[in-house]
């Protein structure tokens, strides 16, 4: 009798201590206003993160993203904006397609692994719902913010904009994720279109090294809305923050913006610019640090003293084939920098190719989304790091 008594409160023992430490998992550690998030969501996005290799510390990484998720589901929940089953699924093929694996192969790996189905739904869903909220609360703002002479008011609204990428996927090694993050933000430091190729040649592990990196036109609406938030705000030659994928690191660079009914026109005119200033290693840093557009150059002129700016747009059969040689190998607003005999150093910078002398309604549709897409990402940061300073945030 006296065994079977103890061997009862062992039992009791026992269980009471499981369903504390189920307990421990399952209790508020973070409260975000009135929302809360688990010990146990924090581990799950943890083991997320470690199995697709991101960088940095993963509790701390999974701490942080999941205070964000909760302030960008409720700040979409206040515009009435919901998810639809279709396009999350669409999302989370199209990750899973990554490993070349169908969603619920994917779901499976991740199962196995201890990171449930759930986890990884929840980590796909943000990036849609955010990005329909931000459109949603600034377009009007936007569309006030660009040229009247264009037709702004249906960026947002309903013309389809269509993206010319170069990406570049840098493999992650266990153990080497830190490594792998610091190539990653070397290569976002190049800003010609030209040397940005010629890397996805060298470290790309992409399928599209072979071409240089180069993807064809795609809509901006059918990119991955993991990816599209990162695009969205880019000006061409500018490249995206690093985007943890499953075994891997992509960045990708904006080569081009057009319209979904974009023609191909016959060049006749080019605008290009020219900057001439005396020689100066510090000038020509701060020209590839801070010259992504045509227009960046005309303050960045201002504070450079002895300096000369020059812009042109001419017939493209009156242009020397020197001049033109150098033009022709530079796409939109990228520039070229050349010593020249006396002593000073001239930069030349395309600014675009059109079919008439002045300005399209086509092209100047092209420079207001331009304009749009950059002010809209701005804003989306600016969203966030004001939901994060307004909220009460408290660990327990």
């Amino acid at each position: 009798m006296r065994f079977r008594a103890l061997l009862s409160l062992i039992l009791l023992s026992c269980l009471a201590t499981n369903n504390l430490n189920a307990s421990d998992k399952f209790s508020a550690v973070i409260q975000v206003d009135e929302m809360i998030i688990t010990q146990y969501e924090i581990d799950q996005r943890a083991r997320f993160f470690k199995l697709l290799n991101f960088p940095g510390n993963h509790e701390n990484e999974a701490k942080k993203s999941l205070i964000d998720d909760r302030l960008k589901m409720r700040a979409a929940e206040q515009l009435g904006i919901k998810i639809q089953g279709e396009r999350l699924e669409f999302e989370m093929q199209t990750f899973a397609n990554r490993a070349n694996l169908t969603i619920d192969e994917f779901a499976t790996r991740l199962k196995k692994q201890g990171v449930d189905r759930r986890t990884w739904e929840m980590y796909m869903q943000i990036p849609i719902l955010w990005f329909k909220a931000v459109n949603k609360k600034f377009a009007s703002e936007i569309s006030q913010n660009v040229s009247k002479d264009g037709t702004s008011s249906e960026l947002l609204t309903g013309s389809e904009l269509q993206v010319l990428l170069t990406e570049i996927i840098i493999p992650v090694q266990s153990g080497f994720e830190e490594e792998a993050l610091q190539a990653a933000e070397k290569l976002r430091k190049i800003n010609s279109l030209e040397k940005f190729s010629e890397a996805a040649y060298k470290y790309s592990a992409a399928p599209t090294r072979s071409t240089g990196g180069k993807v064809k036109w795609q809509n901006l609406s059918d990119l991955p809305f993991i990816v599209k938030p990162l695009v969205a705000g880019l000006a061409i030659g500018e490249v995206t923050e690093p985007l943890p994928l499953p075994g891997g690191i992509a960045i990708f660079q904006l080569r081009n913006l057009r319209e979904s009914k974009f023609k191909e026109k016959k060049i006749k005119f080019i605008d290009y610019l020219e900057f001439t200033f005396a020689k100066d290693p510090k000038i020509k840093k701060a020209l590839i640090r801070d010259i992504l557009v045509c227009d960046d150059l005309y303050s960045f002129s201002k504070k450079i003293k002895n300096s000369q700016l020059k812009r042109n747009n001419l017939k493209a059969a009156n242009i020397s084939k020197s001049l033109k040689k150098t033009l022709g190998s530079l796409d939109t607003n990228e520039f070229i920098l050349e010593n020249t005999e006396n002593g000073t150093t001239k930069l030349v910078m395309v600014c675009g190719r059109k079919e008439t002398e002045t300005l399209s309604s086509q092209d100047i549709s092209q420079i207001n989304q331009i304009i749009a897409n950059k002010r809209l990402y701005s804003l989306a940061d600016s969203y966030i790091d004001n939901l994060r300073q307004e909220a009460v945030i408290f660990f327990k």
